[in-house]
C-alpha cells in the first residue's frame, strides 16, 4: 500500500464532526448533475446541508449520486441509520429522538427502543445483497461491496443485542460505558472545538464552548444547563462499537455543537423581535437543533416524493475500508471492467475489493459514478498524506472546468500556513500543479470567497488551538474560456523533469534526513518556529512512484532518460541517512507500478542468477519472476509482550527488512492482518489464504506480514533473515531497550519455512489480475494531441521561469502572411491565454498559467509555418493587469464560476445591523481582505493593484452598508470613473453565508448602460432624495474594468433564473458583454426577476424593479498560505477581543429555565449549579439532590 502501515494502539472513534457543514455543490452549475465522492466521508452534516441548498427552484433538480467511504464501519452504520429514519413516514415527528439517538452520549428509552426498532428492520433487509437492493432503502442506499454490507450489518446486530442483555450484563455495559465517557474526557484544559464553527463570530463563543464541552462530556448530553437529564440513563449503542473494539471511544474533542454554523444563534437576525442582540448557550444549542432538523426534513422530502420503482434522482452510495484502496479500484474497474480487483479493502485486512456487479456491473442500466466532479477528502491529508491522496484522486477527477477536489486540514497552532502547503506538497505550489495537473483555484486568482480568517486570528494567541484549512483543487487551465482539452500535457526536459522529481524525493522522505533535523533544532532559538520531531510519517516508496505515474502519464518526454538521471540522483545521495537502506524497495516499486525498470532487475538477469544461485527455499521453483512476495508469520506469543511498549509509540511505523551479514534492506510497502496461514503446493506454484482473525490485535491468531522484492535480492547473500521492524523516529527510540538496536519485533530466517513462505503471487491473490498488470494499464498514457506547453525551470528545478508553445500556422491567409514576411502581433485575451495576429486573423494560444504578454518573446519559422511563443508565468501578488480574475465560462449550455462560490441567499441569514453593539466584528473581519503586503501598498485611488483597488471599494461598501461608518447605509451605491456613473447597486440585507463563514451582501444592481425608460425611472426616483442617500465610489479605469468582470459573476452565483435562449451572452458570445463605461457588463435574463423582495425594502424605489438584478457580493480575501496577514485589531502575537455582543454571562445559565441575568444563585452542596431566582432552585431541587456532591437536605 502507498501509506505505510501504523501500527493500532489506540484508535480513536469520530461518530460525530468537528468541523461546520459545507455545501457540496457550490462550485457546480444549478443545472449539473453532481457525481460526489465522500473519502472519510465522517457524518452525514454535509450531505444533508447539500441538500438544504439545494432546494431552490433552479437546482432543486440537481441529481445528486454520492459516494461515502470511511475505514470505519461504525460511522456508516450510524448514518444509514438516520437516513432510513428520514426515508420512513412520520420523520419530522421523530427528529427529538434522532437527535438524542445522534448526538448523545445517553439516551432515554424512547429514543433508545426507536433505535432498537430500526436496527432490527435493517438486520433482517442485510441478510444478503439482493434482500437489501429489493427492500424499501435499496433504491437509494446502495451498497459499492458485499463485505460494506456484512461489516454495516454486524453493528446493527450489536445494536440490537443490547436491548436483550441479562441484568448483570446491562449493567456491567453500562458501568463500562460510563467509566469509558468519563475517561475520555479531556482534562487538560478549556476544549473550545465548537469556536471556529461560529466562524468571524468565534471571538465571542470561547467560554461558552468550554462550558458546553464540559457538560457534554460530564452528563453525556447536549444540554445548555449543567445537569443531568434523569431519563437520559441508558448507553447509546452506536457509541459503544467502533473499530476500537467493544467500548465507548470517542475522541475526546468531540463537541456536536462544531457541527452547525453556530453564528445563526448568535446573530441579531433582521425582522426578527427589536433589540434582540443577546445569546445564551441555550439559544446556540436550539439553533443546532432546528438547523438538524431542517436539513433533515429536507432530505426526508425528498426521499418521500421519491417511488421505490422509480430511478432516484437522490442516491447515496456506501463503502467501508479504505480511501485509497476505493480510489484505486474504482480506477482499475474502469479501465478493465473487471469488477474483482487486487486491492485491499483496508490495512489490516486481507480481502479485496469486489464491487457490487448490480451497481458496477457492465449490464447495469444506470452505472455507479467512477469518476467524479466533486471529491471530498475531509482532513484525510492529516491522516494519509497529501501526495498519497493526490495521487489517487487526481485519476478519477472528472475532465470538466467545474470538477474541484476539496482538501483540508488541521494543523497546529503555531504553524505558519505558507510554510505548512509547501511542506505538504513537498514543493513550490505551479511546479506541483504543473505536474500533477490540478491548481488550488485561488492560487490563480489571488483571493478566495470562502474564509478562514478567523482560523488567522485564531493563530495569534498565544494558546492557539489547531488551525483549519480548506482548499479547492481544479484542473490546472480551467479558468480559460478557450481550453476546450483539460488534459492537454506539458513538456520538462528530461534533466530538469528528473531534477524536479529528485527535490520531491528528498522532501517526502525528510524525516530521514538527521543533519536537517539537528540543523532545524539548532536554529529553531534563533528563528522562533518550534521544530516538531515526533512527525508522523505519511510516505513510503511505493507512495513517490505513484506520484512519478501520475507524472508520467501527464509529462511529454523521453521518460527513460529522465528515470536514468533519476535513479542516479537517488543512488548518489547522501543527505538521507538511510536513503538507500530502501534502495531495492524503491527499484520493485518501479517495476511493480510500470514506471521503470532497473538494469539488475531484468527477467534475464533473474533468470542467470538462478542458474548460478538456487537457494534452498527456491529448489522448487522452475521459473523466477522479477519480484516475488515473501510472507512473514509473527507468532502471537512473541508479539503479544510487546503490545504495551507498542502502544505507547503513539503511530509507529511498521516495516520489514532483509538482512544478511554483508546486506540490509527495508521493505515499507508491506501489508499485515492477524489471521490464519493456510499454504498449498510448492515451489512457484506455492499458494497461500489468509482467515482473518475477527477479533484483531485482541484474538489469538498470529499476525501475518508479507511484501513483494526483487528476486535476485533473494540471492545477494547464502544466509538472509526477514524481521518485522519498526522504523526509527524520537518517538520510538525507547523501544531499542526491548527489542534491540534494530527495532526488531520478529526475526527469521528465510530458509525457516514455519515462519517464512516465498510466493510467486501475494496471498489471495488472482493470477488473472495480478497487481502488476493493473498498473501498467494505468501507466498508459492520457496525453492528448495538440498544442503542447514546454515549461522551463530555474537551475534549481524548483519553480516555472518560462513557458514555450509552438504554434502550427495552418490556415491558407496566415500562412501567406507569414511567407510574405508579416510581422505577427500579439494580444493578452485573458489570465492564461494571448492572440497572435497575422494580418485580418488571429491565432489563440492559451497556457497552464497566468502568462505575462509584456515579457512575450516569438520566435518565426517562416519556411517551416510555425510560431514559437515565449514568456514567463505571472504569478507575483498584485499588478495593474485585471485579466478575468473572476471566470465565468460557457459549459454545457450552462455558466460555470471558477473562483466565486455559489450561494443560495434565500438560505443565507439576514443580519440586523440596527444595534451598533451587534456590530464589533464586521470590521475586522471585512480587513482581513487587506494581508500586509497591500497594507503597505500606495492609498488612494491607484493602489499598484487592481485587485487591491476593487477589495478597497468592497471595505468601504460593507463599512457603509453595515452602518459601521458613515452613520445610516444609504439607500444606493454608486460606481463611477472620472465622476461618470457606470453602475449602481442597492442592499437590502446583509446576510450570513453561513457555509463559508462570512458576511454577504443581497444586493440589486443595475448598470448606467443608456436605456431611456431606465434612465427616466432612475431620474425621477431619486430627484426627490437627499444627496446622503447616494454613497459615489470614485474607481480608476482598471478597477472599472474589475467590477464589470465581478458583477457578472455576483449575479450569477446566486441566480434562481434561467439564462434565455436569446441570452445576450450566447448571442453576442461575449462575457462579460462589455468592460466599457457606457455598456452593460450583464444579461439581461434576470432583470426584475424577484424583484418584489427589492420593493418590499425599498417601495420608494419600485419604479427601478424592472431593471435590477439581484446579486450576491462577498468580501475577496487574502490568502493565508501566499502571504502573512495580521489582525487589525491586533499584533502577530494576540489578539485584542472586540466589544462582545451583550449577552447572559457565558457559563452562568440557570440550570432550571436556561436563562441567564446578572447575579445568580449558587447551589450550596456542590457550588458548581446555578439558577436565576429562590423559585427555580426549589423546583430543580428534588431532581438536582441526587446528582450534588453534598449529602445535605436542604440549600
Amino acid at each position: 500500500m502507498a501509506h505505510p502501515v501504523i501500527w493500532r494502539g489506540k484508535p480513536f472513534f469520530y461518530p460525530i464532526g468537528n468541523t461546520s457543514a459545507v455545501c457540496l455543490t457550490q462550485d457546480l452549475c444549478p443545472s449539473e448533475k453532481a457525481d460526489i465522492l465522500l473519502l472519510g466521508c465522517g457524518d452525514p452534516r454535509h450531505i444533508l446541508y447539500t441538500v438544504y441548498m439545494n432546494t431552490d427552484d433552479l437546482q432543486k433538480s440537481r441529481e445528486l449520486d454520492i459516494t461515502c467511504c470511511d475505514v470505519e464501519g461504525a460511522i456508516i452504520a450510524r448514518n444509514i441509520v438516520l437516513f432510513t429514519f428520514l426515508a420512513d413516514e412520520g420523520a419530522a415527528q421523530r427528529l427529538p429522538q434522532l437527535w438524542n439517538i445522534f448526538f448523545h452520549f445517553f439516551l432515554d428509552k424512547v429514543s433508545l427502543d426507536l433505535l432498537a426498532s430500526q436496527c432490527r428492520k435493517l438486520v433482517e433487509l442485510s441478510s444478503d445483497m439482493d434482500s437489501w437492493n429489493n427492500g424499501p432503502y435499496g433504491h437509494f442506499l446502495r451498497m459499492c461491496t458485499a463485505d460494506t454490507l456484512a461489516e454495516l450489518r454486524h453493528f446493527w446486530q450489536l445494536y440490537v443485542k443490547t436491548t436483550s442483555f441479562s441484568p448483570d450484563q446491562a449493567k456491567k455495559f453500562e458501568s463500562a460505558f460510563a467509566a469509558d465517557v468519563k475517561a475520555g474526557m479531556d482534562k487538560s484544559g478549556d476544549v473550545v472545538t465548537a469556536c471556529r464553527s461560529a466562524g468571524p463570530m468565534w471571538i465571542y463563543l470561547s467560554d461558552m464552548a468550554a462550558t458546553h464541552y464540559d457538560m457534554y462530556w460530564k452528563f453525556g448530553v447536549c444540554s445548555a444547563v449543567p445537569t443531568s437529564e434523569l431519563d437520559m440513563a441508558h448507553a447509546n449503542p452506536t457509541l459503544a462499537y467502533s473499530m476500537a473494539g467493544d467500548k465507548f471511544a470517542v475522541h475526546s474533542g468531540t463537541d456536536p455543537l462544531a457541527c452547525f454554523h453556530l453564528a445563526e444563534g448568535m446573530a441579531p437576525v433582521a425582522r426578527t423581535t427589536p433589540g434582540h442582540i443577546g445569546f445564551s448557550l441555550m439559544t446556540i444549542r436550539n439553533t443546532c437543533i432546528k438547523q438538524f432538523s431542517t436539513w433533515c426534513i429536507s432530505v426526508s422530502n425528498i426521499l418521500r416524493s421519491q417511488h421505490p420503482s422509480a430511478p432516484s434522482p437522490f442516491i447515496i452510495r456506501c463503502f467501508v475500508g479504505d480511501a485509497l484502496s476505493l480510489c484505486q479500484a474504482l480506477r482499475y474497474y474502469s479501465i478493465t471492467k473487471s469488477i474483482s480487483t487486487p486491492f485491499p479493502v483496508a490495512p489490516w485486512k486481507h480481502a479485496f475489493i469486489t464491487l457490487d456487479s448490480d451497481a458496477y456491473g457492465s449490464r447495469t442500466q444506470s452505472p455507479a459514478p467512477t469518476t467524479f466532479n466533486v471529491i471530498d477528502t475531509s482532513n484525510l491529508l492529516d491522516h494519509l498524506g497529501v501526495l498519497n491522496i493526490f495521487a489517487v484522486t487526481a485519476p478519477i477527477l472528472q475532465r470538466t472546468p467545474s470538477a474541484t477536489l476539496y482538501m483540508e486540514g488541521l494543523v497546529g497552532g503555531t504553524s505558519d500556513p505558507a510554510d505548512t502547503l509547501l511542506q505538504q506538497l513537498c514543493g513550490d505550489i505551479a511546479t506541483f500543479g504543473l505536474l500533477i495537473g490540478l491548481i488550488p483555484a485561488s492560487f490563480v486568482t489571488q483571493f478566495t470567497t470562502w474564509s478562514n480568517m478567523h482560523e488567522t486570528m485564531l493563530m495569534m494567541r498565544e494558546d492557539a488551538p489547531q488551525s483549519h484549512g480548506r482548499l479547492a483543487w481544479k484542473l490546472i487551465g480551467g479558468a480559460e474560456k478557450l481550453v476546450t482539452d483539460l488534459d492537454r500535457p506539458i513538456d520538462i526536459a528530461p534533466e530538469q523533469l528528473a531534477g524536479v522529481l529528485f527535490n520531491i524525493y528528498l522532501n517526502m522522505f525528510s524525516h530521514e534526513n538527521a543533519v536537517q533535523k539537528m540543523a532545524m533544532v539548532k536554529e529553531s532559538p534563533k528563528s522562533g518556529k518550534p521544530v516538531d520531531l515526533s512527525e508522523i510519517v505519511h510516505y513510503n516508496r511505493r507512495s513517490f512512484v505513484e506520484i512519478l505515474g501520475v507524472v508520467q502519464r501527464r509529462v511529454i518526454t523521453e521518460w527513460k532518460p529522465v528515470m536514468n538521471t533519476l535513479h542516479s540522483k537517488i543512488q548518489n545521495d547522501r543527505t538521507l541517512l538511510t536513503g538507500m537502506n530502501y534502495y531495492q524497495d524503491l527499484c520493485c516499486q518501479l517495476h511493480l507500478l510500470g514506471v521503470f525498470t532497473v538494469d539488475w532487475m531484468s527477467l534475464e538477469k533473474a533468470k542467470d542468477l538462478l542458474r548460478v544461485e538456487r537457494p534452498v527455499f527456491l529448489r522448487d521453483w522452475k521459473t523466477l519472476p522479477q519480484t516475488v512476495c515473501v510472507v512473514l508469520v509473527v507468532p502471537r506469543d512473541r508479539l503479544h509482550p510487546l503490545l504495551p511498549e507498542l502502544d505507547k509509540a503513539g503511530t509507529p511505523v511498521l516495516q520489514c527488512d532483509v538482512r544478511g551479514t554483508a546486506t540490509a534492506n527495508t521493505f515499507s510497502s508491506i501489508h499485515t492482518v492477524f489471521g490464519t496461514v493456510k499454504v498449498s503446493g510448492k515451489g512457484d506454484a506455492k499458494t497461500m489464504t489468509i482467515e482473518d482473525e475477527a477479533a484483531g490485535r485482541h484474538g489469538a491468531s498470529s499476525l501475518v506480514v508479507w511484501f513483494r522484492m526483487p528476486s535476485t535480492s533473494l540471492m545477494n547473500e547464502h544466509r538472509l533473515m526477514v524481521g518485522l521492524t519498526v522504523l526509527a523516529t524520537p518517538a520510538t527510540t525507547f523501544l531499542a531497550l526491548e527489542v534491540g538496536l534494530y527495532l526488531s519485533l520478529f526475526r527469521a530466517d528465510l530458509e525457516d519455512e514455519e515462519y517464512v513462505h516465498i510466493l510467486r503471487q501475494c496471498p489471495g491473490a488472482v493470477l488473472e489480475n495480478t497487481e502488476e498488470d493493473y498498473m501498467r494499464i494505468s501507466g498508459l498514457s492520457v496525453k492528448t494531441p495538440g498544442i503542447c506547453t514546454f515549461v522551463t525551470l530555474d537551475k534549481e528545478c524548483q519553480k516555472p521561469l518560462s513557458f514555450t508553445a509552438r504554434v502550427d500556422i495552418v490556415d491558407p491567409e496566415m500562412k501567406a502572411s507569414l511567407t510574405n514576411g508579416a510581422i505577427p502581433s500579439t494580444n493578452q485575451v485573458s489570465m492564461h491565454s494571448i492572440s497572435i495576429a497575422l494580418g485580418d486573423n488571429t491565432l489563440p494560444v492559451s497556457f497552464p498559467l497566468p502568462i505575462d504578454v509584456k515579457k512575450v518573446k516569438l520566435r518565426i519559422a517562416r519556411k517551416s509555418l510555425y510560431i514559437e511563443v515565449i514568456l514567463p508565468p505571472k504569478l507575483a501578488l498584485g499588478g495593474t493587469e485585471l485579466m478575468d480574475i473572476f471566470p465565468v465560462i460557457p459549459y454545457v449550455g450552462d455558466l460555470l464560476l471558477w473562483n466565486v462560490h455559489r450561494v443560495n441567499l434565500d438560505r443565507c441569514v439576514p443580519y440586523d445591523i440596527t444595534t451598533k453593539e451587534a456590530l464589533a466584528w464586521i470590521n475586522p473581519h471585512v480587513s482581513l481582505m487587506i494581508s500586509e503586503r497591500e497594507k503597505n501598498a500606495p492609498k488612494g485611488m491607484m493602489s499598484g493593484s487592481t485587485l487591491l483597488d476593487v477589495k478597497r471599494t468592497l471595505h468601504s461598501i460593507f463599512s457603509r452598508a453595515s452602518g459601521v461608518s458613515g452613520g445610516k447605509p444609504p439607500l444606493c451605491y454608486d460606481l463611477r470613473e472620472d465622476d461618470e456613473p457606470f453602475i449602481a447597486f442597492f442592499i437590502t440585507d446583509l446576510r450570513l453565508d453561513l457555509g463559508s463563514r462570512t458576511l454577504v451582501a443581497d444586493a440589486w444592481v443595475m448598470p448606467f448602460a443608456f436605456v431611456k425608460e431606465k434612465s427616466e425611472a432612475f431620474i425621477k426616483t431619486f430627484m426627490p432624495l437627499d444627496l446622503k442617500d447616494m454613497h459615489a465610489v470614485e474607481v480608476n479605469p482598471e478597477a472599472r474594468k474589475a467590477w464589470m468582470h465581478l458583477l457578472v459573476a455576483t449575479t450569477e452565483r446566486c441566480r434562481t433564473w434561467e439564462h434565455k435562449h436569446n441570452c445576450e451572452y450566447r448571442v453576442q458570445g461575449a462575457i462579460p458583454l462589455s468592460v466599457d463605461l457606457y455598456e452593460n457588463p450583464i444579461c439581461s435574463c434576470g432583470a426584475g426577476v424577484g424583484s418584489e423582495e427589492f420593493v418590499k425594502k425599498y417601495p420608494m424605489l419600485r419604479l427601478l424593479a424592472p431593471w435590477v438584478t439581484r446579486a450576491a457580493i462577498s468580501p475577496l480575501f487574502a490568502l493565508s498560505y501566499l502571504e502573512t496577514i495580521r489582525s487589525p485589531i491586533g499584533g502577530s502575537k494576540s489578539v485584542k477581543t472586540p466589544p462582545p455582543v451583550p449577552a447572559p454571562t457565558t457559563g452562568k445559565v440557570c440550570a432550571t429555565c436556561g436563562t441567564g441575568s446578572g447575579t445568580m444563585l449558587a447551589c450550596s452542596g456542590c457550588k458548581n449549579v446555578k439558577y436565576c431566582s429562590k423559585s427555580c432552585l426549589r423546583k430543580d431541587w428534588k431532581r438536582h439532590k441526587k446528582l450534588c456532591g453534598t449529602s445535605s437536605d436542604e440549600e
